[in-house]
């Protein structure tokens, strides 16, 4: 009979909404440590991300005096792990240690205890982490059974713990077994039983908190119905057997060495994947499925990497540069440390079943952390300067006055892709694209019935989309920022909704060369109009910014005679999808935001007619289809022949 090493993870994105997070401890954490505390038999592991267990100590003092109890008891062990919960392997090495030190603290403070053990966020593994964690006094971690499987061991193999080393630093890595959190607490308990029953050694099953409560049937399941109190009954009947991972380290040897790949868990690959990429995978999976050849996939078929999130949205890569910009800056005020520690939370970077990059609140918070972090590092305003920052060998356009931070991508289009408020810890083109998800194509698509006892999990869930829903599926080809430029000959509120209009040109999503002329940013291309041949077009576009106020212009000319429509893309983000209202009278536009009572102004010195519509993304959640409003696109459209000249001035001012 193999004992069990039983933890749990809790973690919300640092500083969530707070009924958020309060109906998280209400119920899943505070009614499940409240049902184990009686048991003395039940031994677990726990980690909460340290903002959670801030608030939670100062919000919920009854759920941590119990968990203080049974550390005393000796029924507990914290886990530590970087304090906002940031993945480690996209941070440098002295923010790793920075995040972990400061978990390790507010744990000895709270609790007395010094963690040996450290919870790996979303199991991300690389050798990379290794140095880092062991210099901060960290024994062992635990990753999924699947790290191992893709290294070539069998799951019969894991019946413990192993040995891994990077610069001859050990550290012991605990194999977390998938038919246990698939088992738990989805499973009736005695499932379990008979599981560990039928194993040898020990089994690690440590997973998410939210899954006994928050997870959709769960709560019911848990409590109600009471999955928890026949699991419990079970351990104090001795029909499963637990023990903590440091009396597990002392009892038992290691296993043997284990070198593991870069890796997460399974479905986190697929999820890296493009969605093409997803698409076939998934394909794949089901003809190995026909061919008998099931046990073939985990082994041998591989997604993507979690990195490679930083390639599928360019919008959280360019989060993860700005961030990393900092990180690199000789700065040492706390005050500075702390928000830029909160920018590296990992929630904001990615997208799978829960909302993550998808969720503007998430990223209102990264921008209001990075922010408050870049006010307090940076000591000059008033400048335009050129700078690599988000990594792609082109440089961007940066300028930077006491009101306002813009960066101009010069890659994309030359369209501003950042326009943010300093004093507001703001980011008015915090606009992320629709893009299309793997997942789209299987919208609607049965999955296969699991057995009908217990209750499926997240990822057994089908995806419904109701059809109001399905029609505002749309897709982007180019970056949601502003001063986006498009030529056509025809274009309607769909066809711009669609992005289905017919674009004659080469000047909205391709690069643009880039200079600076005084305090002038200067970008020019030259291209084409596409009518049954290429005729020769160039534009030239310029940046300045003087206060709050951007001073855009175009020229423009081509060898095409025929008339032609000009249409000039704004995209912006405000803090309540619904709290803001506009107006426009053919060559001013003002938009009023009130949630953070500003006024966007555009003037313009020809005359427009204006397309609108709420930009909008479909992704899946925990809870099934999610349509959420990402920001408000405007269409400046002018009629012209031949050439024209534009100048457009953007104004952010009090309302």
């Amino acid at each position: 009979m193999a004992k069990l090493l039983f933890g749990v993870h809790n973690h919300q994105p640092v500083e969530n909404f707070k009924h958020i997070v309060d109906e998280a401890v209400k119920k899943a954490y505070r009614p499940f440590i409240e049902a184990v505390y009686p048991v003395k038999s039940f031994k677990f592991a726990v980690h909460f991300s340290g903002w959670l267990l801030e608030y939670v100590a100062e919000n919920y003092p009854e759920v941590v005096e119990l968990l203080g109890s049974m550390a005393q008891e000796g029924r507990v062990e914290f886990f530590t792990a970087g304090y906002y919960e940031p993945v480690l392997v996209s941070l440098p090495s002295r923010w790793r240690r920075y995040q972990i030190e400061k978990l390790n603290n507010l744990i000895f403070e709270l609790f007395g205890q010094k963690p040996k053990g450290l919870w790996l966020t979303e199991r991300v593994w690389d050798d990379s982490v290794i140095c880092d964690i062991v210099d901060c006094g960290i024994e062992y971690v635990v990753v999924d059974d699947y790290h191992f499987i893709c290294a070539g061991f069998e799951r019969n193999q894991l019946g413990g713990y192993f040995l891994t080393e990077s610069e001859g630093k050990i550290l012991k890595v605990f194999p977390i077994d998938k038919k246990l959190r698939y088992l738990v607490p989805f499973k009736p308990p005695s499932d379990t039983a008979d599981y560990l029953k039928s194993a040898w050694g020990s089994r690690t099953l440590f997973d998410d908190g939210e899954k006994f409560g928050i997870w959709p049937g769960t709560y019911s399941w848990v409590y109600e119905k009471g999955w928890l109190k026949e699991f419990l009954s079970l351990v104090k009947s001795g029909e499963i057997e637990m023990e903590l991972f440091y009396e597990n380290v002392k009892r038992e040897k290691p296993l043997g060495i284990a070198y593991l790949p870069t890796a997460s868990y399974y479905e986190m690959g697929e999820w890296a994947l493009p969605p093409e990429r997803f698409k076939e995978l998934k394909e794949l999976e089901s003809f190995l499925k026909e061919k008998g050849l099931e046990t073939y996939i985990e082994k041998f078929v591989r997604g993507s990497i979690w990195k490679n999130f930083f390639v599928k949205y360019p919008e959280s890569n360019y989060m993860h540069k700005r961030m990393l910009d900092l990180s690199l800056r000789d700065e040492d005020s706390e005050h500075f440390r702390d928000n830029l520690a909160k920018a590296q939370c990992n929630d904001v970077f990615w997208h799978g079943i829960f909302g993550g990059i998808y969720l503007p609140n998430l990223r209102d918070n990264f921008w209001r952390f990075l922010l408050t972090a870049q006010g307090e590092s940076e000591k000059e305003d008033g400048y335009v300067k050129l700078e690599d920052v988000n990594f792609d060998g082109y440089q961007e356009g940066i300028l930077s006055s006491e009101t306002i931070f813009a960066v101009v991508f010069p890659k994309e289009g030359g369209i501003l892709g950042e326009l943010s408020l300093k004093k507001e810890r703001f980011n008015y083109q915090n606009v992320i694209s629709r893009h299309r998800e793997g997942y789209h194509y299987f919208m609607g698509v049965e999955r296969e019935k699991g057995s009908s006892r217990g209750i499926s999990t997240i990822h057994e869930r089908s995806l419904k989309i109701p059809e109001e829903i399905r029609k505002k599926l749309a897709f982007d080809w180019h970056l949601r920022g502003s001063f986006v430029s498009h030529f056509t000959d025809d274009v309607n509120g769909e066809t711009f909704f669609r992005e289905s209009f017919r674009e004659l040109s080469d000047f909205a999503n391709t690069p643009y060369s880039v200079s600076l002329e005084g305090e002038k940013l200067v970008l020019k291309r030259s291209g084409g109009i596409y009518y049954g041949r290429k005729f020769p077009a160039e534009l030239r576009k310029e940046f300045s910014l003087k206060g709050n106020r951007l001073a855009f212009s175009e020229r423009f000319k081509t060898d095409f005679g025929g008339e032609l429509l000009h249409i000039l893309e704004f995209n912006f983000h405000f803090l309540n999808p619904g709290g803001f209202k506009f107006n426009s009278d053919g060559k001013v536009l003002k938009i009023e935001d009130t949630g953070l009572g500003k006024e966007i102004a555009l003037t313009s010195s020809l005359p427009f007619t204006l397309l609108h519509y709420p930009v909008e993304t479909v992704s899946q959640s925990e809870k099934g289809a999610e349509l959420t409003v990402q920001g408000h696109c405007f269409g400046l459209v002018f009629t012209f022949r031949e050439s024209f000249s534009l100048t457009i001035d953007l104004e952010v001012k009090d309302v």
